[in-house]
């Protein structure tokens, strides 16, 4: 179904057997140029898995971070419609940042393969992050980060946006 390349020895064994002539002994020595392929693929696969699990990590971090002062009372001054629209797009975002998360964690071998799937969802989700990326500026959260920590916080989400945009940008592009 996928086009992939075999996977039955690990890039760090094969690497490894370079230095212990008695390993290869009965098979030819694997090309340098294979062993570092190989030990690309292996650390964008882990790459992406850790970045899915930094996805669920910044979902579970936004249910603890303070909304904005007097969000309820801004909310009731609101007609319904547009109060169903300010949950609805938060909703949004975070169902969107749970389904980028688990393809992630569940296709990152394919995510790093490079099929036309494959590079279309990574395109997806580095315009996501980036996009992210120069809307949150856009918010002017700033003067509601009083403390450490929260301005801490906003600087790894942007740091985050930034990493991610360029990581699926590149996976979507190679």
């Amino acid at each position: 179904m996928f086009a992939r390349r075999s996977y039955n020895n690990s890039a760090f064994l094969r690497l490894f057997e370079i230095f212990d002539p008695s390993s290869r002994a009965n098979s030819p020595s694997p090309s340098l140029s294979t062993i570092v392929a190989d030990m690309s693929d292996f650390f964008w696969i882990t790459g992406v898995r850790a970045a899915g699990v930094f996805h669920f990590l910044t979902l579970a971090l936004a249910c603890f971070t303070p909304i904005p002062p007097d969000w309820e009372k801004s909310l009731a001054t609101l007609p319904p419609i547009h109060r169903r629209f300010a949950i609805a797009q938060n909703v949004s975002i975070g169902v969107t940042i749970a389904v980028l998360g688990l393809f992630s964690l569940l296709f990152a071998r394919e995510l790093a393969g490079g099929s036309p799937l494959a590079r279309a969802v990574s395109g997806a989700t580095a315009l996501f992050w980036g996009g992210r990326l120069c809307v949150l500026p856009w918010l002017e959260v700033r003067p509601v980060l009083t403390t450490p920590p929260l301005k801490l916080g906003y600087a790894l989400l942007l740091t985050e946006c930034f990493i991610f945009a360029g990581a699926y940008g590149w996976l979507a592009l190679k």
